[in-house]
């Protein structure tokens, strides 16, 4: 696995290189800067498996090199771990939102570093089949008629250039940095579409995803005005979390994101009109929870939205339905 790692201090960058040399990774790239570090990318023709960045850092910081290495194609999956002594909340939530993967606090201890970077070489070699994208792009090409899909329905596909949707491994590492820094306040919740099964079945790979992509840009648009990430959770069903601001009514919620979705007129690529409803899970808080009992409560949260949603299919209520 190539890895980058970004520290403007020498001390912390040679440290880290020797642990991942310990750890078998060899093939360690190191940079003082984030204009260090794009100098590097732009003349090394082989794009590295993994990236280590600090936060702090003169002019460009860690945030900010993640948020670029997210709009480069070949970096859109490609685990970043930011490594840093910034624990505080807002730092959290900003490194997650940018499209971090994962979050090390210095000064970090190097079992739980090597157990981190051995979850990213294990992303890394999941990653490395069709690309999602390119399948979409061909299915597009051939004219939306191609309905058998490169992954199964419970597939966690990525949601790219959607503002507060991350991977869903990103949003169950950002709730455990959370537990482990004592940081509550938080609460999770989750959106599932009715009768995903048939949409999945009777769509392109390019309409589904398209479909996906349209509903996160609806619930981060009802979530605009508290802090909040989401991450899509495979089965038609998205993941939420909201931090400790605004007051979130789960009435009013279900209801804005059904006017916005109904608002947005979708239609898949040949015309036809998309016509769909979608559940809302119960509230669940985050406060004095264990890092394994957040873990919990993502998984709580999407199967009650799933199960509020296949409850609707025996009576034929609120179905998903594409109309011809």
């Amino acid at each position: 696995m190539r890895i980058l790692s970004v520290d403007d201090d020498p001390i912390i960058l040679e440290l880290l290189a020797a642990v991942l040399v310990s750890m078998g990774h060899t093939d360690v790239t190191t940079a003082e800067s984030a204009t260090e570090a794009f100098e590097i990318i732009k003349d090394d023709p082989e794009p590295f498996d993994c990236f280590l960045l600090d936060i702090q850092m003169p002019g460009i910081d860690g945030i900010q090199l993640c948020k670029a290495l997210r709009l480069m194609p070949e970096y859109k999956r490609t685990p970043i771990l930011m490594i840093t002594a910034m624990s505080d909340k807002g730092y959290i939530e900003r490194a997650f939102a940018a499209g971090a993967t994962d979050y090390v606090t210095k000064p970090f201890d190097i079992v739980e570093l090597g157990a981190r970077v051995k979850v990213a070489e294990a992303l890394v070699d999941a990653w490395r089949v069709p690309d999602a994208d390119a399948v979409a792009n061909a299915d597009q090409t051939a004219g939306y008629l191609n309905y058998d899909k490169p992954y199964g329905i419970e597939e966690k596909f990525p949601v790219h250039d959607v503002e507060g949707v991350i991977d869903y491994i990103a949003l169950e590492n950002y709730v455990s940095q959370l537990s482990r820094g004592m940081l509550f306040g938080s609460s999770v919740f989750a959106f599932s579409i009715v009768e995903i099964d048939r949409i999945f079945n009777s769509t392109s790979a390019f309409d589904f995803e398209a479909l996906i992509t349209d509903v996160a840009e609806a619930i981060t648009f009802c979530l605009k005005r508290t802090q909040h990430l989401v991450a899509y959770a495979g089965n038609g069903t998205f993941v939420c979390s909201a931090g400790a601001g605004k007051k979130i009514e789960p009435g009013f919620l279900k209801v804005d994101l059904r006017e916005i979705i109904n608002e947005m007129g979708l239609c898949s690529s040949d015309g036809r009109s998309i016509v769909f409803s979608v559940e809302l899970s119960k509230m669940v808080g985050l406060t004095f929870r264990s890092n394994q009992n957040v873990i919990k409560s993502l998984s709580e949260v999407r199967q009650s939205a799933r199960n509020k949603a296949d409850d609707l299919l025996p009576a034929g209520a609120s179905m998903l339905s594409l109309a011809g």
